[in-house]
C-alpha cells in the first residue's frame, strides 16, 4: 500500500483522511531539483567545517558528524539553523502548506530537523522502531509531525523510512522498553503488537526525487539496511503545529527533560523555553 497524494496547493479531503486514519502520507514531487541541489551542496560545506551560522554546544550536546569520526550511519542535527542552502529546503513553504493541511492545524513551525546518511552495503545499520514524540516530553502537542526528505530516489533497496501502519493510534499502549532508535530487531516488536490487538503491518515508503512523506509524532517507524551500493541521505524536518507549547518534563530518575531546543531558543517572560521563537523556530506555513 502506498498512498500518493496529488496537491496544487492543499490536500484533498480524502488525503487529510488518509493520514488521520494512517499515520502517513507520500506527497507527489512537489520539490524542486534546485532545492534538493542546494541542500546537498549546503551538506558538503557542513562536513567541510563551513558555518552560516554557529551554534554553541552543537556536537556537545547534539550529534554533527564530521569527517573522521567514522563511516556508519552519520548525523548531523539542528543543521538547517547552521546552513542556509539545507534550510531553503527544510523551511520549504510548501512542506508547511502540507502538514498544515494533513494536521489541521493553521500554523506550522521548524521544531528541529536532522540530515541521516546511511552507507550503502552496510547490511546491519538499521534504524529501530521509535515513536518521535517519544523524545519530545516537553512539547503539549500531540499533533506535531515530521516531513522525511530524501535527496535522490529512495526505493526499497536503499533502506528508506518504513511505518508501522495506523499505529499513531495505538503507540502509547506498548511498553517504552520495546521500542529504542537503537534497536536492531526489527522483527521482534510483532509480537508485542498482535498481543494488544494490532495489525504489525510495515509500509515501505519508496520516493521519488522530489517526494517527502509525512508521518505522526505517534506514528511507530524505523528503517531497514541499506542493502544498495550508493548511500541513503534524508532530511528530516520535525515540525509543531502553532498550539505546542513547552510544558516542564522529568526523567525516570527525577531530573527534568532539556532538549537543546531549550538551550538555544529564548524565553518567555516565566522563564521557560519559548517554541514561538522565529530565530529557533521559523515560521513555515
Amino acid at each position: 500500500m502506498q498512498r500518493v497524494m496529488m496537491t496544487e496547493k492543499l490536500l484533498s479531503e480524502e488525503d487529510v483522511a488518509f493520514y488521520q486514519e494512517h499515520g502517513w502520507l507520500v506527497t507527489s514531487p512537489v520539490l524542486s531539483d534546485r532545492a534538493i541541489d542546494d541542500a546537498l551542496q549546503g551538506l558538503d560545506q557542513h562536513w567541510s567545517g563551513h558555518r552560516d551560522h554557529v551554534l554553541p554546544g552543537v556536537g556537545k550536546y547534539c550529534a554533527d558528524w564530521m569527517p573522521g569520526e567514522g563511516e556508519g550511519t552519520r548525523n548531523n542535527e539542528y543543521i538547517s539553523l547552521q546552513n542556509d542552502l539545507i534550510s531553503r529546503l527544510a523551511w520549504s513553504r510548501m512542506v508547511g502548506e502540507i502538514a498544515a493541511a494533513a494536521s489541521g492545524s493553521s500554523e506550522i513551525r521548524l521544531f528541529d530537523d536532522q540530515i541521516v546518511y546511511k552507507p550503502g552495503g552496510q547490511t546491519e545499520a538499521v534504524v529501530g522502531w521509535h515513536v518521535d514524540g517519544d523524545y519530545w516530553g516537553t512539547c503539549t502537542s500531540q499533533e506535531m509531525l515530521t516531513a522525511w526528505i530524501p535527496l535522490h530516489d529512495c526505493p526499497a533497496e536503499l533502506g528508506p523510512l518504513v511505518v508501522l501502519d495506523g499505529s499513531h493510534k495505538w503507540s502509547h499502549l506498548l511498553e517504552r522498553s520495546a521500542l529504542s532508535f537503537h534497536r536492531k530487531d526489527m522483527e521482534g516488536l510483532a509480537k508485542a503488537v498482535n498481543e494488544l490487538g494490532f495489525e504489525f503491518k510495515p509500509v515501505t515508503i519508496q520516493l521519488r526525487r522530489g517526494q517527502f512523506s509525512l508521518h505522526h509524532c505517534r506514528a511507530i517507524h524505523g528503517s531497514y539496511p541499506n542493502r544498495s551500493t550508493q548511500p541513503r541521505i534524508a532530511l528530516a524536518v520535525h515540525l509543531q503545529d502553532g498550539n505546542n507549547r513547552y510544558r516542564r518534563a522529568l526523567r525516570p530518575d527525577g531530573r527534568p527533560v532539556e532538549l537543546f531546543n531549550d538551550r538555544i531558543c529564548r524565553r518567555t517572560e516565566g522563564g521557560e523555553p519559548d517554541y514561538q521563537d522565529d530565530a529557533v523556530f521559523p515560521r513555515l506555513w
